[in-house]
């Protein structure tokens, strides 16, 4: 691997009260979706503790830990992780397979006058494949695509993936190593990763120079 952990406790923060707002408004509407149990549809939507992630990825910026302000929140479901880094000032973008769950996020977002591009896709980009393994889900490379040029790339963006300063993912358990795997393959030197594993469990990583790692 060619990561690294950063040392990092969670810690509360005082939320301004656009962000407070925001966490109460997507809180309201995530009930919504219960209440209507249209999360059968959608099993494996599960929300994460909303002032953790906010405090974290502002810690993170504040810190300047990012290189740049691109942002990426991987399974963006409601698209509340996206929204915070719009808050913060990132060029924020989320990856959500489920539709339905794009247009949530995109009237969320919206609603709050806030920007954010929702992409209705895999983030599993093409010139990988993912599987059930033992441990949970893992990806390898798609030995189809080794006669194809260029860096993997998302349908919907302009930039490469290794383009892409700050990631987000709140992966299932079974998901946790698959994530920290295709963020070791596709993120750029010195990209930073901010998972999400539970409540009080977020950990930071930086993408290292294969060369020196």
């Amino acid at each position: 691997m060619a990561y690294k952990q950063i040392p990092y406790t969670v810690e509360g923060c005082d939320l301004p009260p656009e962000v407070a707002a925001f966490i109460a408004d997507a809180d309201r509407r995530c009930d919504l979706f219960y209440d209507q149990q249209l999360n059968k549809r959608f099993p494996r939507y599960v929300p994460s503790e909303p002032a953790q992630v906010y405090a974290t990825l502002r810690h993170v910026t504040e810190q300047g830990l990012p290189l740049g302000e691109t942002f990426i929140e991987w399974g963006s479901g409601f698209g509340v992780a996206s929204g915070f880094a719009a808050l913060l000032g990132y060029d924020a973008h989320g990856i959500e397979i489920e539709e339905t769950l794009v247009e949530k996020a995109d009237a969320l977002i919206t609603d709050h006058g806030l920007k954010a591009e929702f992409l209705p896709i895999s983030y599993i980009p093409d010139g990988f494949i993912s599987y059930d393994a033992l441990s949970g889900h893992d990806i390898v490379r798609d030995e189809s695509f080794g006669h194809r040029t260029g860096m993997p790339r998302y349908d919907g963006m302009d930039i490469d993936i290794e383009e892409v300063d700050l990631f987000f993912v709140y992966p299932w358990p079974g998901e946790q190593e698959m994530m920290l795997k295709l963020f070791d393959a596709v993120a750029g030197e010195g990209a930073i990763l901010v998972a999400y594993y539970g409540d009080r469990d977020l950990c930071l990583y930086r993408k290292l120079d294969d060369e020196t790692y």
